[in-house]
This record gives C-alpha cells, structure tokens and sequence, in this order.
C-alpha cells in the first residue's frame, strides 16, 4: 500500500479533502495524511459539509502542521497548488497539482473542486 502526504497552507480544504477522499474511497490503494505550513484552527466546515455530500463523514479532525511528519516516509508528496514550501520527505514522489482554494467558493464550485481532487487522486496515485 502506498503512502501520501497532502499538503496545502492551511489544512483545512484541500488538503483535508485530499485525504478523507483518498482514504474512504481508495483505501485499499493509499494511506493518507495531510498537512499544512500554517495551519488554521479549524477544517473548514464547507470541507466538512461538501464530504458530506458524497458520504464521507469528518469528524474529529483538526489542522495539522506539516512539521509533525518530519522524518517521514512517504510514497507521495502533493502539494495542492499553493505555492506551499514543504520539507524534504524521504523516498517521495513530489508532485503539485495546480487546484484553486475554494474555501470562499458557493457550494457547486467547492464542490466541483472536490470532484477534481478525487479525479487527480485516481489519474496520480491509484495505478
């Protein structure tokens, strides 16, 4: 099984979505994490109602810092387009998808970002 590191600045779209979608949906392909250079406080709660939408609960989640995987091994390493300076992950593939923030998105854009999240998780990762 293969592992991934989802990183975006704040780790509360994106990148939490990155990781809830690869994880309920192709689990049995990845193990994901995500994290942030600057975390926020909290997930933000259209991440949490959009996943919810395609019947992925998240809950008790919160941001997480990108330093926390430090020393880490991952198969992957994607970034979501930020710009986001990230440590070296040992044995990583890097890889930057170009995905713009939606967190000031109406429901239907965030929602088509989080469909083409899921679209790169299966064109990228799942081979």
């Amino acid at each position: 099984m293969n592992t991934v590191l989802f990183v975006c600045v704040e780790n509360a779209c994106r990148s939490q979505l990155a990781e809830a979608i690869a994880n309920a949906k192709f689990g049995d392909y990845l193990k994901a994490f995500s994290a942030g250079s600057n975390p926020a406080k909290i997930i933000n709660p259209k991440a949490v109602s959009s996943l919810a939408r395609k019947g992925i609960v998240l809950k008790n989640k919160r941001p997480k810092n990108v330093l926390a995987y430090e020393g880490h091994d991952f198969d992957f390493c994607v970034t979501m387009g930020c710009g986001d300076a990230c440590p070296t992950f040992l044995s990583s593939v890097k890889i930057d998808w170009n995905i713009p923030d939606p967190k000031h998105m109406n429901d239907f854009e965030f929602d088509q970002i989080r469909d083409l999240i899921e679209k790169k998780i299966v064109e990228d990762l799942i081979k």
